[in-house]
């Protein structure tokens, strides 16, 4: 055989290090909503414009597709052949190797070709001396949004008490499942929140309803008052606890698209005088692998009630979002990329309002102070006018993603999701009717 220093590894023939990727990844044109108007796409950010042009029938987007793609498999082949460096772009510090973990945990994994990388895996707690720390499981976020996720596979039996034990290390407070349990008769995901004892922790049932994905109803319902309060199991002295933001039941036997949302309290045995956990699930169950992906509107949806459920939480202000789908990659790179961008987008936004009040009235000492404050934020690319209209945030986040966790966003239709998802995001902002 030829000598090469990327050679294909045998023992992993099915991953893709050894994909052929010269003839690309395909191209799929972007859907558009068909409320949207004129006015409204004349108003995108410069980068959503480019890549959602119709003359451009999709190229730009699935040239960026590729050349994520291309980077991967290049990181792949390199970590595989123990070669690669590791080191966030434009970062100052030193670079360190990369190393992929798991890949002897052939019991604790789902799958064979999908395992965490080494500097960013969650690393379980407490584990007895001489024990394993190894879950399938990255800590995730993008650079620019202040949301954090733990991305982990769909927890199989073995699993199952490591995979409680990360939710009460980290203080995980909502989950998210983006798979049914079996999908073409294949299991996808196993049960993991039926018994209720997994080794030292408890889990115990609360409620179980379906919510409504429609946004119309989640708004209205947002806005809507409510005496109701929500019960916490851990209350802040002197805080009013605040109205939820809770779903819209629907009826089992309703078309509309739905997310069942699931709660518990969670309690460890060699903890017994902490306070119980409130935990809440939401599965979406109506995205299957392979077949018809998600509508965007859906994945908004989702992404709202899963924003509802986290303001309703007290303990912290931004808990961590496990996704135990199936490998904890795919459908959760999607969630995941369009959660942050949207939150990236509605930062911008308040950071135009804020510069727009200020410039309306006359300077204060008040402002100086805050220029001062921010002197760092507005020397942040983000915060850059300029800059940041022209980069595309879609593809930074898959970056970003990818370089913590193998494989976010695994197909072109999902990171075509992406952009209509966000689309549609844009074009609901624009046309819901504004506050005064």
């Amino acid at each position: 055989m030829p000598a090469t220093q990327n050679a294909a590894n045998p023992f992993f023939g099915n991953i893709r290090q050894n994909m052929d990727l010269i003839g690309g990844v395909g191209r799929m044109s972007i859907k558009h909503p068909s409320s949207i108007s004129e006015q409204i796409e004349s108003e995108l950010p410069t980068w959503l414009k480019r890549a959602v042009d119709d003359k451009d029938a999709g190229k730009l987007v699935s040239d960026r597709f590729l050349h994520i793609e291309q980077r991967e498999q290049k990181r792949m082949q390199e970590a595989l052949s123990g070669n690669v460096t590791y080191g966030t772009p434009g970062a100052a510090r030193a670079r360190s190797s990369v190393q992929i973990a798991g890949i002897e945990k052939g019991s604790k994994n789902r799958y064979n070709n999908i395992w965490p990388y080494e500097h960013s895996r969650v690393k379980l707690q407490d584990v007895s001396a001489g024990g394993c720390d190894y879950i399938n499981a990255n800590h995730v976020k993008a650079a620019w949004s202040n949301k954090r996720y733990i991305a982990t596979q769909g927890p199989i039996p073995a699993t199952f008490i490591d995979f409680w034990n990360v939710v009460w290390q980290e203080d995980v407070r909502v989950i998210v499942m983006l798979t049914a349990e079996k999908e073409g008769g294949q299991v996808k995901a196993h049960n993991y929140w039926d018994a209720k004892t997994y080794g030292h922790f408890h889990l115990n049932f609360l409620s179980e309803h379906r919510a409504s994905l429609e946004l119309a109803k989640i708004h209205q319902r947002r806005h809507r008052p409510s005496m109701s309060r929500r019960r916490s199991t851990n209350p802040t002295p002197g805080k009013q606890l605040p109205v939820p933001v809770e779903t819209s039941p629907i009826s089992p036997t309703s078309d509309q698209p739905y997310v069942i949302v699931r709660k518990f309290t969670l309690s460890h045995a060699d903890h017994p005088f902490e306070r119980m956990r409130e935990i809440t699930q939401l599965q979406y169950s109506s995205w299957p692998d392979f077949g018809a992906p998600a509508h965007p509107a859906h994945l908004l949806g989702l992404v709202e009630q899963c924003d509802a459920v986290v303001r309703s939480t007290l303990s912290r202000p931004n808990p961590a979002e496990p996704d135990p789908r199936s490998a904890g990659c795919g459908r959760t790179g999607t969630f995941c990329t369009v959660d942050s961008v949207i939150d990236m987008l509605k930062r911008q936004r308040l950071s135009r309002a804020e510069k727009s009040k200020r410039t309306q009235r006359q300077a204060t000492p008040m402002d100086i102070d805050a220029t001062g404050r921010d002197a760092d934020k507005e020397r942040d690319p983000f915060f850059d006018a300029p800059a940041r209209d022209d980069l595309d945030l879609i593809e930074k986040t898959v970056e970003d993603f990818r370089l913590q966790r193998l494989s976010m966003v695994q197909s072109l239709r999902q990171f075509v999701l992406c952009y209509e998802s966000v689309l549609e995001w844009i074009v609901a902002q624009e046309q819901a009717p504004k506050s005064a």
